[in-house]
């Protein structure tokens, strides 16, 4: 799985930057040279150690999203995988010139490059065909790229065998996955299949074994199949934290992995395995002071008088709860009062029934186009998006016309004026519930149906007790609006609750906008931009793009009149 880690979000910081030894690692891979130099992965570059371990030396620097770097076969070079326009790609580094070259092909998602024992082709997996994971080659001399499989579903993890004859893979077919194998001149052969999670497959140098991770209740395992006829399934190892790279043979006798942030070396016949220290001289994260930066939101067409909203089921977006019986006092585009339901004198009165209220959702990266026409304000207002941080020049005016009464929209802050240091962008392809969304009614207003890409090898998922996640959209590649519903779907998928979900788009972005209290939740002191919907997203998040009203900048408005203003700023325009 992909754990997605969440950082603290700020807007200044100051910051001591010194060097630091680190002798430990994140999820490191290994891969050993037949010269005997070991490469590893740590803090998203590339890193020289001594096959006895020792001092730690950078190959690469400052590349943030390396994975998985593993030697050429004359040790030359190595390949490996790295965030390229949102996306993985594949890359080369030549040792001797010091550079690196990207190997992928537009804008694919290609992951796992294996080379072949020639040192002349790659084998890797791409999503290039919309259709999962296939394994694909390339001639590096030539750039030719062919397709090796096209199972349904995903193949991934491709290793040859030292002959260069034979390939094993992973196939992933729902929740069936499969270890699979491919000897030269015949038909796939399935090895092990079940519904464990597996990962990489790594030949034995004499051929005569593959191992492989297995995924257990317990965590990861190393597995293997002896090619023997008939085949032979044993357990070889388990009972530390494993990463799930493929192992590394240095010869028959020796293989390198990684566990418990460590570089482990075990001889096969061997019953233990032993560290291989190793000290890599890293410049240190920056000490964060946060420096709490209050801002204060642009009034821009205020109605006046006074307007109350009864609700009988509020969600203030702090408490994981529904309060009943409400009412809410907005003035001038603000919210005054929260309280118990009262007589309020000659006061306007919306009673909204049964409907849940909640904050207006926060998009703190909102893909919002230059040439984006003004008109589509009130549907982007009808997803209960009531406000964006965008990169667009004409967030300002886009600002004042949307804060109006006659074509409502978001509250459109400038970037970088507004800039916020990380947000969740985790929503793709694999996204439950996105089919769904793409075919709704909204999407259908906002031209958002295209399919999403895929952008991640398996669906991502956060650490437990994650709570200061922040919702940006953009880089799903979604219009705005759709963009906040996909991410909500795909925060939701990764281990959030409904009501941590919500929050990631209320207070949590209000915090780092440095605006809270004035977003993110209905209380005393926030602005009025309120979300009505039919359904009970605290249990069901889908029920979040069931809107039936909007208020913004302190004014009523229904989805319908929203429509309807904005197909009436198209005609006009």
């Amino acid at each position: 799985m992909i754990r997605a880690a969440a950082t603290l979000f700020v807007l200044l910081v100051s910051a001591a930057i010194a060097d630091d030894t680190v002798t430990r690692g994140n999820n490191l891979a290994v891969d050993v040279a037949n010269d005997g130099r070991l490469l590893m992965d740590l803090g998203g570059d590339a890193w020289l150690v001594p096959l006895a371990g020792g001092e730690a030396i950078p190959v690469t620097e400052s590349l943030g999203s390396l994975t998985r770097p593993r030697w050429s076969p004359d040790a030359a070079k190595f390949v490996y995988t790295a965030n390229a326009s949102e996306r993985e790609g594949i890359w080369i580094h030549d040792r001797v010139a010091g550079t690196s070259e990207r190997i992928s092909r537009d804008d694919t998602l290609d992951i796992h490059p294996a080379w072949h024992p020639s040192g002349e082709r790659l084998v890797y997996a791409s999503d290039r065909r919309d259709s999962g994971f296939d394994l694909w080659e390339t001639d590096l001399l030539t750039g030719l790229h062919w397709r090796l499989s096209s199972r349904p579903g995903d193949e991934t993890e491709p290793a040859w065998s030292a002959n260069g004859r034979h390939l094993a893979y992973i196939h992933r077919d729902g929740d069936t996955w499969s270890l699979m194998l491919r000897l030269h001149g015949k038909p796939d052969e399935t090895l092990v299949s079940g519904s464990d999670r597996l990962a990489g497959p790594a030949w034995r140098p004499d051929g005569s074994l593959i191992t492989y991770w297995r995924e257990t209740s317990t965590g990861p395992a190393l597995d293997m199949v002896i090619l023997s006829e008939p085949r032979l399934i044993r357990r070889y190892m388990e009972g530390e934290n494993y990463t799930t790279a493929p192992v590394s043979w240095l010869d028959k006798h020796r293989m390198y992995y990684s566990a418990d942030g460590v570089i482990r070396q075990r001889l096969f016949n061997a019953w233990s395995s032993k560290t291989v220290p190793f000290r890599a001289t890293v410049e240190a994260e920056p000490k964060v002071v946060v420096e709490r930066v209050r801002r204060s939101l642009p009034r821009i067409s205020e109605p006046p008088g006074t307007l109350i909203i009864r609700a009988q089921r509020l969600f203030d977006g702090i408490d994981g709860s529904w309060q009943q019986d409400r009412d809410i006092v907005i003035e001038r585009g603000q919210i005054a009062a929260v309280r118990d339901r009262s007589h309020h004198g000659d006061a306007i009165v919306i009673d909204m029934g049964d409907l849940a209220v909640l904050p207006g959702f926060v998009d703190v990266q909102a893909r919002l186009p230059e040439d984006v026409n003004a008109a589509v304000g009130p549907l982007i207002l009808a997803t209960g998006v009531t406000t964006v941080v965008t990169s667009n020049s004409q967030a300002e005016h886009l600002n004042t016309i949307w804060s109006g009464k006659d074509l409502p929209g978001p509250r459109a802050l400038a970037a970088p004026d507004w800039p916020v240091a990380a947000f969740s962008g985790l929503a793709d392809s694999q996204t439950p519930g996105l089919e769904t969304l793409l075919g709704s009614r909204q999407a259908g207003l906002l031209d958002a149906t295209d399919p999403v890409a895929r952008r991640f090898s398996e669906r991502p998922v956060l650490d437990t007790g994650v709570t200061d996640i922040v919702l940006g959209s953009a880089p799903n590649g979604l219009a705005p609006g759709i963009g906040v519903h996909a991410e909500l779907y795909a925060l939701e998928a990764a281990g959030l609750r409904p009501e941590q979900a919500l929050r990631t788009a209320g207070v949590n972005a209000a915090a780092a906008l440095g605006v809270d209290p004035m977003l993110g939740r209905v209380d005393t002191g926030a602005v009025a931009d309120l979300v009505f919907v039919d359904g009970d997203p605290l249990v069901n998040l889908g029920d979040a793009l069931k809107v039936v009203a909007i208020v913004r900048n302190g004014r009523f408005y229904s989805v319908a009149g929203l429509v309807e203003r904005a197909e009436l700023a198209e005609t006009v325009e």
